[in-house]
């Protein structure tokens, strides 16, 4: 029993130690493992890229795609990928490998793409690839291979794409033997270019016709061709087996004259890219193309510097060659950089009418920086067929077109800001679907650029220095996209809201790109950001947007909706406030203008009547301190009227001989009572007031009153005019504030009413009168 406990116990700790090393074991292997895994469709995807590994790394079994690239690894040791039978994808790519064998890649039965570019490969031995006969994909370019052994494609019997690029492979037998390709039943694609830089110029570089002759699958091909002086085709007879050929990449022309049976041996071509090439033509009869019956892109790429560039009657020797062909698709680029200018006015049009007689359909003209463009030249034309012009960066600052058929229209990278910012591109009434202007330092486009453009689709203004988009877009009813990234956009002004939304009426599915300009969120642009936000559905990554605030700082990354949200609570209580703040302010201040007006209303009044009585007085009074009208203008209540008439008139006029301005007997009938008042006063030498209750009632007695004091204030140089009878007995109570001020500053007389005294009383008055 004891012995069955014991052997129990020692199962337990046995098991318990075994897990435990197995844990610290998967442990270590973690910790060492540095390398990303994930799962894509059920597949294991391991990334070791830039992890200076130096060798590879124990691996899963079920391993899909491997990416080993950017690292240094030196060597691979045999049947390392034996038990990777499911990998698919090795990229081992940027690293340092030396050499290969034909047991480094046993085991990856089921590979199909492998990277082996920009390592220092010198060459690759024979059956490198006998256990990859799934392999579609091989990349070998960017190392330092000499040669191509006979065997070294034995097993790549599917292989589809091969590239041999910028390598130390040059074209001849030794390098590329005799039957080297001959196992690569099913290659489409060689790229073989850039293996070939001779120190003499002008050898020629001619691929072995009988190497080649074995891809008959062969549908693009790669490769650097010059014809020297040498007589020898650089398409040989060799090519001729090549019956799925359809596209050429020449590239590094040095020397390449075009002959009439250049393509004698390739008519498949629908493809021909002349890259890094200055073709020429000495034939008068221009038939270089006319062996390519289904020809459709030819693409003449010249050197960026330092070989000769074609002058214009070369290009053009050269172009009419393709009349008559099915040429579709016509690309220029680098021609003309570094002798001498030629006006792209001349050249266009003279290429057009060579290429009438095709039914050439895009034209590309680009990356020459020696053509020139006046604004006196005549418009650009092109051939009627023609649906797609590209002539970006050729640095134009002007230029005029006539393309009505031209559905599509390329101008970036040239220098047309200041030109579209006061011209049009004369292409109204066109059929222009599609107009790409980026980069061009546009600061502002003229108003009527895209009058008419009924058809256009697409507008590209991407990369310039626009602030706004204030053009007209009434006639842009099939408008599908604005891209409008890139620029200098804070926000988008009243009258280009207008336009757009007149845009989104016509077309629902219009959309707007704004990305990448400096939105800015403030009070003030907040009508054109909640004009955004009911407009969203126009923005292309609306949610995506930043904001530039006041302080200069940006928005987190996909807070766009939310800023604003806030920033329309913020921006209305700010304006609660500044409308609290300036009613508030309106209020004090219309209280203290009236208090002010309220305070200087009789002067006010005063100089209003003057200057009234001024303009208006049919006599045009000027004002003589020295002699006036009237000695006295006697002011008094209706109440009173038989005191003037009775005592006034007799003791003042008939008995001392003064002259008096009575209102019922001087004033002049017709004239404005305020106008009769004001010139009886500035007539009068004095004006009298006949103090009574009556008087102190009456509104137009208080106001001859106040006309009078501000007389004396404004008109006499404070010498007073006004003079106080008070005809009945008042308490100081009953008296008005300034007629109390008056009294206690000036003298003043009571009326006595008995003989003896009223003799003393109208000889007081007369002095008064004439003091």
């Amino acid at each position: 029993m004891n012995a069955v406990i014991y052997t129990k116990l020692i199962l337990i700790l046995f098991s318990s130690n075994f897990l435990y090393i197995n844990n610290a074991t998967l442990w270590n292997y973690q910790l060492k493992f540095t390398c990303e895994r994930f799962y894509k469709k059920g597949e294991l995807k391991i990334d070791c890229s830039h992890k200076n590994l130096t060798h590879i790394p124990d691996l899963p079994s079920d391993t899909v795609y491997l990416y080993l690239q950017h690292n240094i690894i030196i060597q691979i040791p045999n049947n390392t990928f034996e038990h990777m039978t499911n990998l698919k994808v090795l990229d081992l790519s940027f690293n340092r490998l030396t050499s290969m064998n034909d047991q480094t890649f046993n085991g990856l039965g089921n590979l199909k793409n492998l990277k082996l570019n920009n390592n220092k490969l010198t060459e690759m031995p024979n059956k490198t690839f006998q256990y990859n006969a799934c392999l579609t994909d091989l990349d070998l370019s960017f190392n330092e291979l000499c040669r191509i052994n006979l065997q070294t494609f034995i097993g790549l019997q599917n292989l589809q794409n091969l590239h041999l690029n910028d390598n130390k492979l040059q074209y001849n037998i030794s390098r590329f033997p005799t039957g080297s390709f001959k196992p690569l039943e099913s290659l489409t694609r060689l790229s073989n270019q850039n293996n070939n830089f001779s120190p003499k110029m002008f050898n020629s570089i001619i691929f072995p016709d009988k190497t080649i002759s074995d891809l008959t699958m062969l549908e693009i091909l790669e490769l650097d061709v010059s014809t020297g002086f040498s007589d020898k085709a650089v398409l040989g007879n060799g090519f001729s087996y090549l019956k799925h050929l359809y596209s050429l990449n020449a590239c590094n022309c040095q020397t390449f004259i075009l002959e009439s049976d250049t393509f004698k041996y390739t008519p498949n071509l629908t493809q021909v890219y002349f890259n890094h090439c200055s073709p020429r033509v000495y034939s008068e009869k221009h038939e270089e193309f006319s062996k390519l019956m289904k020809l459709k892109v030819l693409q003449l790429n010249g050197w960026l510097s330092y070989t000769p560039d074609l002058d214009e009657d070369e290009l053009l020797a050269l172009i009419s060659g393709l009349s008559n062909t099915t040429i579709r698709i016509l690309k220029m680029h680098y021609l003309f950089n570094s002798f001498y200018s030629v006006s792209l006015s001349s050249i266009l049009n003279n290429i057009s009418v060579e290429l009438n007689k095709t039914l050439i359909q895009e034209l590309h003209f680009t990356n020459n920086l020696n053509v020139h463009f006046n604004e006196l030249d005549m418009p650009v034309k092109v051939p009627p067929s023609l649906r797609t012009l590209n002539i970006s960066d050729n640095s134009f600052e002007a230029l005029k077109l006539n393309i009505k058929q031209v559905t599509s229209l390329i101008l970036e990278d040239n220098r047309l800001g200041n030109y579209l910012a006061n011209n049009s591109l004369l292409i109204q009434d066109s059929k222009l679907e599609c107009i790409r202007l980026s980069n061009n330092s546009i600061y502002k486009l003229h108003t009527t650029i895209f009058i008419e453009q009924k058809y256009l689709r697409v507008i590209e203004l991407r990369f310039n220095i626009l602030t706004d988009s204030n053009f007209d877009m009434s006639s842009l009813v099939n408008l599908h996209i604005l891209d409008l990234k890139n620029n200098k956009i804070k926000y988008l002004s009243d009258q280009s809201r207008m336009e757009l939304d007149k845009v989104f009426k016509n077309n629902g599915n219009t959309k707007i790109d704004l990305s990448n300009n400096p939105l800015q969120c403030s009070c003030f642009t907040l009508p054109f950001l909640n004009w955004m936000r009911l407009s969203r559905k126009h923005f292309i990554n609306y949610t995506q947007f930043r904001c530039t605030f006041e302080n200069g700082s940006f928005s987190k990354p996909n807070s766009f909706e939310e800023v604003l949200l806030n920033l329309q609570r913020d921006c209305t209580n700010h304006w609660y406030l500044i409308i609290s703040v300036s009613f508030s302010v309106l209020a004090f201040i219309a209280v203290l203008s009236a208090a002010v007006i309220y305070r200087h209303r009789w002067k006010l009044r005063y100089l209003f009547y003057t200057a009234k009585l001024k303009y208006t007085s049919h006599k045009n009074i000027e004002e003589n301190l020295n002699e006036y009208v009237y000695d006295a203008f006697i002011s008094y209540s209706e109440n009173d009227c038989k005191f003037v008439i009775e005592e006034c008139i007799k003791h003042l006029e008939e008995n001392r001989n003064m002259k008096l301005c009575i209102h019922q007997r001087d004033f002049i009938p017709g004239e404005e009572i305020t106008q009769n008042i004001i010139s009886a006063i500035q007539n009068s030498r004095k004006t009298i007031c006949i103090i009574s209750r009556s008087f102190l009632e009456s509104y137009y007695c208080m106001f001859e009153f106040n006309m009078a004091r501000m007389e004396s204030v404004h008109s006499r140089n404070g010498k007073n005019v006004l003079f106080l009878v008070f005809y009945e007995k008042l308490l100081p109570e009953e008296l008005p504030l300034v007629l109390y001020e008056l009294i206690q500053k000036q003298s003043y007389i009571e009326y006595p009413n008995d003989e003896h005294r009223n003799v003393i009383f109208w000889d007081k008055i007369k002095d008064a009168i004439h003091a």
